[in-house]
């Protein structure tokens, strides 16, 4: 059908309309006839009754006179023409339009006043001559009597047949008003057939057939397949349903390639299909979406980068710094064994005064190797109370890149929630990340205190170291006036034994911080190492993404 389901309901709709119309007109013009003749034919009967009563009314005018004339009663009747029923008829506006009963009404009102005129002369007659008075009425006024009432049944006459003509006349126009109204109800309830046909057969079969194919659409399916083809309005909407799921399901397959881009960890990807009308907020969602994973991403690589090479540092330092305290252990075990030896010598320069001299010589020159080796254990105690600050500075930059690391994988997460199930597999990336940076903080942390403890013992040794060399100048200056008072050896060598005491005591202290030293900075040193094996496996990871910006996940 390739008709205008417009154009064609209206035609219908219109005549329905029409038929309508005709059936309320040609109704009303009958009804209003009917009742014109309905109205004619009463006026026509109230004309006959008058005529009738003005029949009667006359014969008992006549008969009145009649007494009156020979009987000599008085006479009763009316004299004015124009106050009788007749004479009221006769000078009242006719209702009827008649021309016969217009020329009978022309010829009775004549007669029918000098009927009444009559009276006042037969009765002037009467009061001179009863007789002729008598013959005047018996020749003129029956005459004019009989002829008035002769004229007055030619108008019963005519009334009678004007009614029954009007009365055919309503006959003929019900009659003709049933079969107007026949005709105009079967013309409207054809229209009304053929609308109701027209509507069930091209607009309600064809609209259930397009529902019936629209099912799939409940399933999600946006391939559809219409049967109905038409060039009228229902075949227009088939041809643009088919056109809009055909651009909908061309923006679900340009989305699907896209979602599967980005799960695959490509970020430079864009939209290729045509976005319209309130579809082109989706493009510009699929735009900003992967600028924001790009640029977090990118963020990411750059951080990595730096978390990597601050790693690389902090291992190295922590190997340098192992490396230092196991140096400073050994060098505190021998200087540990030197002043036990310091302290077996001094025993035996109290147990043997006479060889004071001797020994105040070979205390003078260890006291020299003692006060130098401290100098050095000094210098060393604060190399390593330098290494430890730097390295708090490290672990310091450690914690910074690990809290920022957070925030981006906290940032990086809540985009792959955003991203659905597309972003499932950088959720995963996201999470080790933020796994990472929270083991880097702890590593961070832990290692920051052992530094903090390690500092505070080495300024503790340092402190003893100093004073031991302090007491070993003052054995050495004691040892070099030995040579003046060698009364004084004894006492001297008593305090000397004192003094070597104390420093056994203070070199044993430092003994326990340097060993404490070194397997702290063993522990940072493979902290730091398992942080760059983490490092390396975010350089793994996001190395499979590919940025807006052409570069790669990481660079190692």
């Amino acid at each position: 059908m390739g008709k205008s389901i417009k154009r064609s309901v209206g035609i219908r709709v219109a005549c329905a309309i029409v038929a309508i119309f005709l059936f309320s007109g040609m109704t009303t013009m009958n009804i209003l006839r009917i009742e014109g003749t309905q109205s004619d034919s009463v006026r026509a009967t109230n004309m006959l009754e008058q005529v009738q009563q003005a029949e009667t009314a006359h014969y008992k005018w006549s008969a009145n006179l009649s007494n009156a004339l020979y009987s000599g009663t008085e006479f009763t009747g009316s004299k004015d023409h124009t106050g009788c029923v007749l004479g009221k008829w006769l000078y009242s506006e006719m209702s009827l339009t008649d021309s016969e009963i217009e020329a009978l009404r022309t010829q009775i009102e004549p007669l029918h006043k000098e009927l009444h005129a009559s009276a006042d002369v037969v009765l002037g007659m009467y009061e001179n001559s009863h007789s002729r008075a008598q013959q005047y009425y018996q020749e003129t006024i029956q005459v004019n009597l009989t002829n008035l009432v002769g004229l007055l049944d030619k108008v019963v006459e005519r009334g009678g047949a004007l009614s029954d003509e009007y009365i055919a006349q309503m006959n003929n126009t019900i009659a003709f008003m049933h079969i107007s109204t026949v005709v105009c109800l079967i013309l409207a309830l054809v229209a009304l057939i053929s609308l109701v046909v027209y509507v069930l057969r091209y607009v309600v079969k064809p609209l259930v057939g397009i529902t019936h194919s629209a099912q799939p659409l409940q399933e999600g399916r946006l391939s559809l397949r219409f049967d109905y083809h038409s060039k009228n309005e229902l075949g227009q909407l088939v041809q643009t349903l088919e056109e809009s799921m055909g651009r909908i399901q061309e923006y679900v397959e340009d989305i699907d390639r896209v979602m599967a881009e980005l799960a695959q960890g490509n970020f430079d990807v864009s939209t290729s299909a045509r976005y319209i009308g309130d579809f082109q907020p989706i493009e510009e969602a699929l735009g900003r979406f992967t600028v924001s994973i790009s640029d977090a991403m990118t963020s990411i690589v750059q951080a990595e980068q730096r978390v990597s090479g601050h790693a690389e540092q902090l291992s190295s330092g922590a190997q340098a710094l192992a490396q230092g305290a196991t140096e400073q252990a050994s060098a505190v075990e021998e200087l540990y064994a030197t002043v036990d030896d310091l302290s077996k010598s001094a025993a035996r320069n109290v147990e043997a005064a006479a060889n004071a001299q001797r020994s105040a010589q070979l205390t003078s020159e260890q006291v020299a190797l003692s006060s130098n080796q401290m100098e050095q254990m000094v210098s060393a105690m604060d190399d390593i109370a330098d290494a430890s600050q730097q390295i708090g500075k490290i672990i310091a930059t450690i914690e910074n890149i690990a809290f920022q690391t957070n925030i981006l994988a906290l940032n990086a997460a809540v985009e792959a929630a955003r991203a659905g199930a597309a972003g499932k597999g950088f959720a995963v990336v996201a999470d080790e990340v933020r796994n990472l940076a929270s083991k880097s903080d702890e590593a961070a942390k832990a290692t920051k205190g052992l530094i903090e403890n390690s500092v505070q013992v080495t300024q503790r040794g340092s402190q003893i170291v100093s004073e031991v060399s302090e007491s070993l100048k003052r054995a050495q200056e004691m040892v070099v006036e030995s040579d003046k008072a060698i009364a004084s050896i004894t006492e001297a060598v008593h305090q000397e034994a004192e003094s070597l005491a104390q420093v056994s005591e203070g070199i044993g202290q430092i003994s326990s911080v340097v060993q404490t030293n070194s397997a702290s900075s063993e522990e940072s040193a493979a902290v730091s190492s398992e942080l760059f094996d983490q490092v390396h496996v975010l350089e793994d990871e996001t190395r499979k993404f590919k940025l807006k910006n052409g570069m790669a996940g990481s660079v190692r």
